[in-house]
């Protein structure tokens, strides 16, 4: 198998958003901790993002929170990887990503397994692109509620009274 390398690019800032699906959050004092690691040793780790033509910026896929200290610290300036992938992978990115390095919010997973299920996902690619066993995925999917899966669903009309 052959690794694929992609270059990092020095971006303004301004030419970059966060995402509204990552379910990863940082409490303040980890994020401190960022601001003054970044301030003693650099911005040692691009942000991972794709260019989203309907904005004309990055999407942010993974690095929010490094972004987020970079604007506090009034840099004009981040480096960013930009791997240009559709929508779906860059969720699912997002989530494998927050895994690797830790924990998420299981109402966020939960909307994000209903979010990609929209997108034509299938449970199976799902589970299996998340990293998920099926006990998890299962969870995940139980943990909003039976009805968000019906609720769009169309029933036969041998029910109804005449």
């Amino acid at each position: 198998m052959e690794i694929k390398f992609i270059l990092p690019k020095v971006v303004d800032i301004a030419d970059l958003y966060a995402n509204d699906y990552n379910p990863n959050k940082m409490p303040k004092t980890e994020m401190d901790l960022l601001a003054e690691c970044i301030k003693k040793y650099g911005f040692l780790f691009p942000i991972v993002t794709t260019f989203d033509s309907g904005t004309n910026k990055y999407r942010i896929i993974d690095g929010e929170h490094r972004y987020e200290t970079l604007k506090r610290l009034k840099s004009k300036e981040a480096l960013i990887i930009d791997l240009q992938i559709p929508i779906e992978d860059a969720i699912q990115l997002t989530v494998l990503m927050n895994r690797i390095k830790g924990m998420h919010k299981v109402e966020s997973m939960s909307g994000l397994v209903v979010r990609l299920s929209n997108l034509g996902l299938s449970d199976i690619e799902i589970a299996k692109n998340l990293g998920m066993e099926a006990e998890e995925y299962i969870r995940l999917k139980q943990q909003i509620g039976i009805a968000v899966y019906y609720c769009k669903h169309e029933y036969s009309k041998s029910w109804e009274a005449e």
